[in-house]
């Protein structure tokens, strides 16, 4: 239209990086538990799916490194990368210096990285306005479709921390309204500001756990500032589809596990036309009842431990069930941190906490001694 941007209230100069208020991060629950961070909340996620698959601590690392070292290789392909630096397995499973352990299992080349400059474009028009602009059909991308859900904002209110129940839901609307299987996609582009976010949509695909569901390169070595990775992942699947002529699933995750969204781009047209489901479905609320202040013994459902600048477990993050069935959920010192740091390992014991406003004081339970228990 000839419109400048500053005419419409742009600003030129750079805002900084994006403020964040605890209202945003968390709910009331969330805020009492100190779980008001993705690098506090994403780690309980991933020890429940690691514990649902069977696998210790160091299997939980190995999966996840083997993962991003596949992205760091894909990103070092990309002129748009924000560290095109190609890092290993062990480079990334191996704490140090320049990978800090952050909250466990997750090191630094684990975590997202969204304060970058990064941006990307995407114009979605008719048919018939391209062929009006002079795009040639091989170089046209089909949307076919896609669809979203959502789950409660407070994680605290989700009943299961080893899945998705909102990614379940789209990828199935996705799938279904397409007439079509996991198996006859070409291309998977998750998002994936933590492993377990690529994990899941891998598992809920029921793909081979070897897959490498990036053409983009992934949020800890591609970049993309925050939800704009998804912008990035559309525009490299598009690039793909015009010289590959393939069946790619785009995925964006928003908030904790909260927003989940699901398109297919093809390139080629759908024999139906858009099948697209876009008004996200609302999961409702699943958890247990809250048992707040409770002294006594709980079943860990999910805990992590975040680690301090000097190499330490820090601040303990627990979720577990007392006998009654009811939910307990809070944060540690040290002392309950480094009992929280076995990450999958601590999952299904049963500990005991003292509950004080959210602030836990957790212990071991006595095991009884063989002797004893024959």
């Amino acid at each position: 239209t000839g419109t400048g941007p500053a005419a419409l209230g742009w600003a030129t100069a750079p805002g900084g990086p994006p403020a964040f208020d605890p209202d945003d991060l968390g709910s009331v629950a969330m805020q009492r538990a100190a779980m008001i961070a993705p690098t506090r909340v994403y780690p309980l996620f991933e020890n429940r799916l690691s514990f649902d698959a069977g696998h210790g601590h160091d299997e939980s690392v190995a999966w996840s490194a083997q993962l991003y070292a596949a992205f760091s290789e894909i990103a070092g392909n990309n002129p748009a990368a924000w560290n095109p630096d190609l890092r290993t397995a062990e480079d990334i499973a191996t704490p140090g210096p320049r990978n800090r352990r952050v909250t466990d299992p997750y090191p630094l080349l684990m975590n997202a990285m969204p304060f970058v400059d990064q941006a990307a474009a995407v114009v979605v028009t008719s048919l018939a306005v391209a062929r009006d602009l002079g795009i040639d059909d091989d170089k046209l991308v089909y949307v076919w479709g896609g669809a979203g859900a959502t789950e409660p904002a407070d994680v605290l209110a989700r009943a299961d921390f080893g899945r998705s129940a909102a990614l379940a839901d789209a990828l199935a609307r996705t799938l279904s309204r397409a007439d079509i299987k996991a198996r006859d996609l070409d291309i998977v582009d998750a998002y994936s500001c933590f492993p377990v976010v690529p994990k899941l949509l891998v598992e809920h695909l029921g793909l081979p756990r070897e897959t490498v569901p990036s053409v983009t390169g992934g949020h800890s070595f591609f970049g993309g500032p925050l939800n704009s990775y998804t912008l990035h992942s559309i525009v490299a699947v598009a690039r793909r589809l015009r010289t590959h002529g393939e069946l790619a699933l785009v995925h964006g995750n928003g908030g904790y596990l909260t927003y989940q969204h699901t398109v297919l781009l093809a390139a080629a047209p759908h024999t139906n036309g858009y099948i697209g489901d876009p008004e996200p479905v609302l999961l409702p609320a699943t958890a247990p009842e809250a048992a707040l202040d409770y002294q006594g013994d709980v079943e860990v459902v999910t805990a992590t431990a975040e680690y301090g600048r000097d190499g330490n477990p820090a601040t303990g993050f627990l979720v577990g069930l007392t006998p009654d069935g009811r939910r307990v959920s809070g944060y540690t010192d040290a002392a309950g941190a480094a009992i929280l740091a076995a990450g999958p390992g601590v999952i299904g014991q049963t500990v005991r906490v003292v509950d004080a406003g959210g602030a836990l004081t957790v212990t071991l339970t006595a095991q009884p001694s063989e002797e004893s228990a024959s």
